[in-house]
């Protein structure tokens, strides 16, 4: 059944005039697909390192809040939603399973051992819509190994010039160069492809994209304070010529961009909304606030709940 809904969706896509060639990974085009998955009853149980809010998770409101970023998702690309997988109850963060630029993907190895039974059903469904080059980092790899090449796709961050790539808990030194051999390999330059140093990313927050994400190829939003100062600092942000728009709530610096339209953290500070919607304004984006703080209590986001793509 899946299979069908698959070739179904690759064919309307296929109709689609998006104005954009996607067969280079060195520039940003647009996106064509998503894919997303369900939330499990599980997700209760999922993992959690770095969440300030220790409180209980109602799986209804996240229930709700999937569904609803899954709508407004849909307002901007068509969108796939697997099913969700008991047996995985992070399995709805399917961001951390694969790494895609244009006709080029990496399916990663997960950092936490528990999720690493995740990618599967996303290397098939990469395959099914005729993704052309796809690599499997954990094919030389036993799952249950801590040894080997690992990588949360949290900790990357494509802004359309560099491929950053955080080191954390979750991503090493290994994951990063099997990730810069696949790209470079697939014409992104050596230079533009660059690791970032754990200077946040698994000590104050889980991922690099929990500290900072972009809305446009010079635009990032990072944090106020220190957190926000060590992370740009790490990449060099002024240097590389990115403007940084800072905010006082960290959990709004993670922003999905689509097509010209940013998904933003519907966060109860206003001075965050405010600036963020300002910036898009500034740079003729439209902007929609998203709540998903009750997928916040296990260290979820919104870049964390899709994998956008070109194909």
């Amino acid at each position: 059944m899946m299979s069908l809904v698959l070739s179904r969706m690759s064919k309307r896509i296929s109709r689609l005039d998006y104005g954009a060639s996607v067969n280079s990974c060195s520039s940003r085009s647009r996106h064509t697909i998503a894919i997303a998955r369900d939330i499990p009853d599980s997700f209760v149980n999922a993992v959690v390192a770095h969440s300030a809010d220790q409180c209980g998770v109602s799986l209804a409101i996240a229930q709700k809040q999937h569904h609803d970023y899954i709508s407004h998702l849909r307002h901007h690309v068509p969108a796939i939603c697997l099913p969700a997988i008991e047996s995985y109850p992070d399995c709805l963060f399917v961001e951390d399973t694969v790494v895609a630029i244009g006709d080029t993907a990496v399916i990663t190895r997960p950092g936490h051992v528990s999720r690493r039974g995740e990618v599967d059903s996303i290397k098939d469904t990469l395959q099914q819509l005729g993704m052309t080059n796809v690599y499997d980092m954990g094919d030389d790899c036993d799952h249950s190994s801590e040894e080997g090449a690992m990588c949360d796709g949290g900790d990357v961050m494509y802004t359309g010039r560099h491929l950053f790539v955080g080191l954390s808990n979750r991503t090493n030194a290994r994951g990063f160069q099997f990730i810069k051999d696949t790209f470079e390999n697939h014409g992104m330059a050596a230079d533009n492809i660059i690791p970032i140093p754990p200077v946040v990313a698994g000590k104050e927050v889980l991922h690099l994209k929990s500290a900072a994400t972009h809305i446009d190829e010079h635009t990032l939003l990072a944090p106020e304070g220190r957190v926000g100062d060590s992370v740009l600092q790490a990449m060099n942000a002024n240097e590389r010529r990115y403007e940084a728009i800072r905010v006082p709530d960290i959990l709004s610096c993670n922003a999905v961009v689509i097509n010209g339209h940013v998904l933003a953290q519907d966060s109860p500070c206003e001075v965050s909304k405010q600036r963020i919607r300002q910036a898009c304004e500034k740079r003729n984006l439209t902007v929609t606030f998203v709540d998903t703080s009750e997928l916040a209590k296990k260290d979820g986001a919104l870049t964390c709940c899709s994998v956008l793509l070109n194909v």
